[in-house]
């Protein structure tokens, strides 16, 4: 399930204890082209701090557009695998940033800057916590997922899912909820339609296009407005995520392979 992450974490001999922000660093510093956040700023990895601030400006998401600085707290799978995805998927972590901070400027522009959020941050942030990165390149694959067709996706076309599929973790709260797999382990999934040779290509080839393919996406006002946008995807199902899911069988429990509703057209 991290295979998504397996170049970044190649670019720095990481040490036997946590890594320090300075590590942390040294990774964004090490990749192939630097990351940059939608506003034009280079990412830099900084403390999280101490106290909330009243300013709407100093909070997570506007201090990385507005300055670059990505909060992060030692010791934390959480903020890991966070700072991992920014360097795996830089392009999509930004998008999703200006959106976020595009939002709470909008909010703060009529004084309600705090409070619950909306169903359009709701799934920005669902996304970003839990979203999955399909590929597909047949059409008849992606209509079986949205359809909760489960069996018939994972098993019974379970060699056109190995060729025409390709599954990426994006949201690294759902990486840390992976260290210890549960039958019930879910994400956020988004379908990326694509040229089967893609699959041919190198790894960090295939990244690359997914992100970019992905940050049009969410930098398209008219997507991720509410979280049924979003496909749920009980990963365990997956082909090669769990040797549990090598029989039949397990896709007939349907506590975990719900019939589930019907995304909208």
């Amino acid at each position: 399930m991290y295979t998504a992450l397996q170049p970044a974490l190649e670019k720095i001999e990481w040490p036997q204890a946590w890594p320090t922000l300075a590590d942390y660093q040294l990774l964004l510093d090490g990749l192939p082209q630097p990351v940059m956040t939608a506003s034009g700023k280079l990412l830099r990895v900084v403390a999280q701090a101490s106290e909330k601030s009243a300013d709407w400006r100093q909070g997570y998401e506007p201090r990385i557009y507005l300055q670059g600085e990505l909060q992060t707290r030692l010791e934390s799978w959480h903020d890991a695998f966070n700072l991992l995805t920014w360097a795996t998927f830089p392009l999509a972590k930004a998008a999703l940033n200006a959106r976020q901070y595009a939002l709470l400027e909008a909010r703060a522009a009529v004084g309600v800057p705090a409070g619950p959020r909306s169903p359009n941050q709701d799934t920005l942030t669902q996304f970003d916590e839990s979203g999955v990165i399909v590929l597909c390149s047949d059409p008849a694959l992606s209509k079986l997922m949205l359809d909760f067709q489960w069996k018939r996706l994972f098993w019974e076309n379970r060699r056109a899912v190995r060729t025409n599929m390709r599954c990426f973790l994006f949201g690294h709260g759902l990486m840390e909820r992976a260290l210890a797999p549960y039958r019930g382990l879910t994400g956020k999934g988004v379908i990326l339609p694509v040229a089967q040779d893609l699959f041919a290509q190198p790894l960090a080839q295939q990244l690359a296009e997914a992100d970019q393919m992905l940050a049009r996406r969410i930098a398209d006002a008219g997507q991720f407005l509410q979280p049924l946008d979003l496909a749920p995807l009980p990963l365990l199902g997956f082909p090669g995520f769990t040797p549990d899911n090598e029989g039949a069988e397990y896709y007939d429990d349907q506590r975990y392979f719900r019939p589930g509703r019907r995304l909208k057209p």
